[in-house]
């Protein structure tokens, strides 16, 4: 026996349908005809969210199988045909990749799906790292999607969650789907340790409005309760399904940082800082402020017109205040660097004083002024006096510490939201992939 993982990205579009999880859920299917066992859960691996040539959310999939040897020609076979069959080669931005690897992952894969939450990886050296492990590696077109094939091989997903993905057939390209939100909403309520499923109000957010084959994707923390919250709605023309484990809302792609001079290119960082200048809306709706660390390096924070109720919370930020922020860097700034902020947690208000007219000794009237440099005198009595002066007073503010993140439809795949439920998991012993509905 040995093992076997089996690794595709880059076969959608945004604009021409599919779905790169779709095909493994084909793919799924296919490979059970093979003397094969899946060894782990189906793993769908989200990457750097700032790769400016990604496809839709940056997803790759790996399978892990325990099987007979010499299976290598029969799963690329299949795995090739597949491929072929479903990718949307018409798209630019789609250039497929597959890996598949026989034997124990080396640490050069999992050193490379690290990289590939952060950085911009390049090719020839990705595929150097494969062909020194003896990895299968084939590639379409430009063949960039080795590099998050190679990458999801090397994912280590010791922080995870699931996701129940349902699907109706790739050839359905209608942008709306027969989802009955009732059941939608009872499922969230039953299944409490799932997430994402509905905003505040009550309406869907986990179905997509693409011409994809997704009809919805249930998210939570125990693989159980995910599937039954997938079972409960009720929805037209489904397929087939698949539980996918998974690195979403888990902030793998964030990376802590000491101070701003380690802010780099399409990265994601999380670091202290203070607000330096007063926040301004540009056209758009758009909100800007400039941050400092204790170095003196400087940068711009930037929270755009969509995240609604996030943007006016931070526009009430002011110098001085200490903040943690997460963000990411998405190119090379000029003057300074922009987070494009993801959350924020506030440390500690700067405390503000404001002048404030104190009241009348005599009277406990009103003060006002006589004009600059003359003093204050009551309104009411018309007291004047030498010590009569304006006291400084704390300003209450409307801002408190604590975090502030953006509401759900403005949260990227791998956003770890504060709801995200800590339920612990249990055991599963069921299926993680079928046919039909779940």
């Amino acid at each position: 026996m040995t093992s076997y993982h089996v690794a595709v990205d880059s076969t959608d579009s945004a604009t021409l349908g599919m779905c790169t999880t779709y095909l493994g859920a084909v793919l799924l299917e296919r490979l059970s005809e093979l003397p094969l066992e899946l060894s782990s859960p189906p793993e769908l691996v989200r990457l750097n969210p700032n790769v400016p040539w990604k496809t839709r959310g940056n997803g790759a999939f790996c399978l892990r199988y325990e099987g007979e040897k010499d299976l290598l020609d029969e799963i690329l076979f299949i795995a090739e045909n597949v491929i072929w069959n479903l990718s949307v080669f018409e798209d630019p931005q789609t250039n497929p990749g597959l890996v598949i690897l026989e034997g124990e992952v080396p640490i050069s894969f999992r050193e490379i799906y690290h990289r590939a939450l952060h950085e911009i990886l390049y090719l020839d050296a990705v595929k150097e790292v494969g062909d020194y492990a003896g990895a299968l590696m084939k590639g379409w077109k430009n063949e960039r999607g080795l590099i998050g094939a190679l990458s999801a091989v090397g994912a280590d997903l010791a922080e995870h969650t699931y996701e129940a993905i349902l699907y109706r057939p790739a050839a359905v390209k209608d942008r709306m789907r027969q989802v009955d939100a009732g059941t939608l909403r009872e499922a969230s309520k039953r299944y409490p340790s799932t997430f994402f499923n509905i905003d505040p109000e009550g309406n869907p957010v986990c179905i997509p409005h693409s011409p994809c084959p997704v009809i919805l994707g249930i998210r939570g923390v125990d693989p159980s309760d995910t599937l039954e919250a997938s079972r409960m709605v009720k929805a037209e023309g489904i397929e087939r399904w698949v539980l996918w484990k998974t690195n979403q809302h888990t902030d793998a792609h964030i990376e802590l940082v000491r101070g701003l001079s380690s802010l780099r290119p399409f990265s994601s960082i999380s670091a202290e800082v203070s607000v330096s200048s007063p926040s301004a809306y540009i056209e758009g709706g758009h909100l800007f402020f400039d941050v400092s660390d204790p170095e003196g390096n400087t940068a711009t924070c930037a929270a755009y017109e969509p995240t609604k109720g996030f943007r006016k919370s931070l526009s009430q930020l002011v110098q001085g205040d200490r903040l943690r922020v997460w963000g990411s860097i998405r190119s090379e700034d000029v003057p300074l660097p922009t987070i494009n902020l993801e959350k924020v947690d506030v440390l500690e208000l700067a405390v503000i004083g404001v002048p404030v007219n104190p009241r009348c000794p005599e009277c406990g009237g009103p003060t006002e002024s006589m004009g600059r440099g003359q003093g204050l005198r009551c309104k009411k009595c018309g007291f004047r006096g030498a010590g009569l002066e304006p006291v400084e007073k704390i300003m209450e503010r409307e801002v408190r510490t604590g975090l502030i993140e953006p509401p759900s439809d403005a949260w990227r795949h791998l956003f770890r939201p504060s709801c995200l439920p800590t339920s612990k998991e249990r055991g599963y012993g069921g299926p993680w992939w079928g046919t039909g509905a779940p």
